[in-house]
């Protein structure tokens, strides 16, 4: 999905709670939009590469039917079931969490819907625990 989609489907949600909770809104369109930064953070880890412009057009030549599996296999931390259940379990404490919890559900939501009409499956793992062992069984496979 692109940024701007997370960005305005995040800052709409925002404004539907603004009455509710007022500038602490603003914390769903920080969890919609910039979780995304895990995408960044993989680029630079797996090409060497801080160029934000050189990874913004990797993802995105990653939405072509044809070209997405080559993200098969990555692990964006903050896109994890992990992530999600700390904050689930934080919004129960906090107003600040539940905000940031609502905008990161928004943004897998959008997430999902995009790749599943990209790909038809999901293609990357959402799961810490998962992308380790299968990059262990990789790992032995090649011995």
């Amino acid at each position: 999905m692109k940024p701007l989609t997370h960005l305005f489907a995040s800052a709409i949600i925002a404004a539907a709670l603004y009455p509710m909770f007022g500038w602490k809104a603003i914390l769903v369109v920080a969890s919609g939009f910039l979780i995304d930064i895990d995408h960044y953070l993989w680029y630079i880890f797996k090409h060497k590469n801080i160029n934000i412009i050189d990874c913004y057009q990797y993802y995105i030549d990653g939405l072509d039917k044809e070209k997405y599996k080559k993200n098969l296999g990555i692990l964006l931390i903050f896109h994890t079931i992990e992530f999600l259940l700390i904050m689930t379990a934080l919004s129960f404490y906090s107003d600040l969490f539940l905000l940031f919890t609502i905008g990161l559900l928004a943004h897998y939501l959008l997430d999902l819907i995009a790749i599943y009409n990209l790909a038809g499956h999901l293609i990357a793992n959402h799961s810490v625990i998962n992308w380790l062992l299968n990059n262990k069984i990789e790992k032995a496979s090649k011995i």
